[in-house]
């Protein structure tokens, strides 16, 4: 009995160090931005993601200016929305360009592979299984428009969806973890 005990203590020790996770946190000023109600308020100015990852190297990422678009991204309630639908767009190595991809026909992949294969500001620290980036955003790149937009300019909220997909052998989307989702509300 001890030993049926202990190995089923041993077999979820080891499930529960494979459990994917990421954890989000969004700064300002170096500090860190609490939500309320998924609603994080910020100045319109540079902003950061501080992500940390267990078991995750990437992940797809839809942001949105439509707050309708995001509900239903949110809540997989068209399996045609085209977020899961196209592959993830991969931005510039070492985030050199500090922005934020706005795009509603695909998602961007943010991952992590090494220190020389990222999509974070230099210097992400940690392994592929288990890793710490920051991503400075100081302006967003409107993909359809083909123009950058300063933070500065922003008029309307930006609906975030950051998710793990999973696919079948023809490489359709049948379901999707979320990992993280919030409104970036700025203010003057």
């Amino acid at each position: 009995m001890k030993k049926t005990f202990l190995l089923l203590l041993l077999s979820l020790g080891s499930l529960m160090t494979m459990a994917q996770t990421l954890k989000v946190v969004v700064k300002q000023n170096g500090k860190a931005v609490k939500s309320v109600d998924d609603v994080y308020v910020l100045k319109k100015s540079t902003f950061q993601f501080e992500i940390q990852a267990d078991q995750i190297e990437g992940f797809l990422l839809g942001v949105t200016t439509d707050e309708n678009h995001f509900g239903e991204a949110v809540d997989f309630l068209e399996p045609d929305e085209p977020w899961f639908q196209n592959t993830g767009m991969a931005e510039v190595l070492y985030n050199q360009n500090q922005e934020l991809y706005l795009m509603e026909t695909a998602p961007s992949y943010w991952y992590y592979t090494n220190e020389n294969d990222h999509r974070f500001d230099r210097n992400p620290i940690g392994t592929p299984e288990k890793w710490t980036g920051t991503r400075t955003i100081t302006k967003l790149y409107d993909i359809t428009a083909q123009q950058e937009v300063a933070l500065k300019d922003i008029e309307t909220s930006l609906y975030i969806y950051m998710y793990d997909p999973e696919y079948d052998d023809n490489y359709t989307m049948i379901g999707k973890k979320t990992l993280f989702f919030g409104e970036l509300k700025f203010v003057d």
